[in-house]
């Protein structure tokens, strides 16, 4: 006999306690989906966002008005910007964000911060020619811009999926929504303690965020590596390592970048949704990077 079950109510922390299966008639959805439908029209009609946004326009439509909870995958060469994309995303989130770097040390990440928000160029805040003061102000400056992020530093040691649900439980405090960011996630899953080859060890990482995803109903943005078949072109394949990047995702987003930096210090990258979940797939959405500012826009 099969069990049938309603599905618990999401907890006061925000997660969903119950995960077995369950067994749906059409007619058992309609309370969700008036409940759905209620917080849609009440996101539509006061012009707020119904969870984290990347706050680029149109990004955010074509991704559904928000990003939707579970796996967002981002892929792009070495140095387009992977890093610098999510981290604008994070601190410009309008909820809570917890973003874990796995290779990049906490204090050199937080300088890309003040970067964007200051408009100082990265080189002129490791260079020295700054006075202490007048640095530490901007980093005053910058940390105040984003309140609500946070950063979890797992380039020592490895931050077990339940660490990492537990610090985003944590960060998310008593908000409505939480955005995390992995970076990148092939760095995070070959720091776990195990014997397992790469695929597995990916697999595994992968079915942890999506675990987490769920278990928070909220969208976990990732960082992934290229692999060398595709590190120029990119596509809808092209993370490295195990196909459950583009089968598991919400969504797939590609940065390629098209042409050097011009006289204004801007890049012209081109942003592909590869997979969308929550909208139309294959658009391509251009954007200008500016490296030495750490900032994206549209143009």
């Amino acid at each position: 006999m099969v069990e049938t079950h309603s599905r618990e109510a999401p907890g006061t922390n925000g997660t969903v306690d119950d995960e077995r299966p369950r067994l749906l008639r059409l007619k058992s959805l309609l309370n969700e989906w008036e409940l759905d439908a209620e917080a849609a029209h009440l996101a539509y009609t006061t012009n707020t966002p119904r969870g984290p946004i990347t706050n680029l326009k149109g990004l955010d439509r074509e991704l559904g008005g928000a990003l939707a909870p579970g796996l967002h995958v981002v892929h792009a060469s070495p140095g387009v910007g992977k890093t610098a994309f999510c981290l604008q995303v994070a601190a410009t989130s309008p909820f809570p964000a917890l973003y874990l770097t796995c290779e990049m040390a906490p204090l050199e990440l937080f300088r890309r911060h003040p970067a964007r928000v200051t408009s100082t160029y990265l080189g002129r805040l490791k260079s020295g020619e700054f006075d202490p003061a007048y640095s530490v102000g901007l980093a005053r400056q910058a940390a105040a811009a984003a309140p609500r992020l946070a950063f979890g530093d797992a380039t020592h040691a490895f931050a077990p999926p339940d660490w990492l649900q537990k610090a985003a439980v944590a960060v998310k405090g008593d908000a409505s929504h939480i955005l995390i960011v992995v970076d990148s996630v092939h760095s995070w899953a070959e720091a776990a303690p195990t014997d397992v080859d790469e695929y597995t060890a990916l697999n595994d990482g992968l079915a942890a965020l999506r675990r987490i995803a769920r278990n928070l109903i909220c969208p976990v943005l990732a960082i992934a590596e290229r692999n060398r078949a595709k590190m120029s072109a990119g596509g809808l394949d092209a993370s490295a390592g195990s196909r459950r990047f583009e089968y598991g995702a919400e969504s797939v987003l590609a940065l390629n970048r098209e042409k050097d930096e011009g006289a204004d210090g801007e890049a012209k990258v081109t942003l592909t949704i590869e997979k969308n979940r929550n909208g139309a797939a294959g658009k391509r959405l251009p954007l200008l990077f500016n490296g030495a500012l750490q900032r994206f826009t549209e143009p």
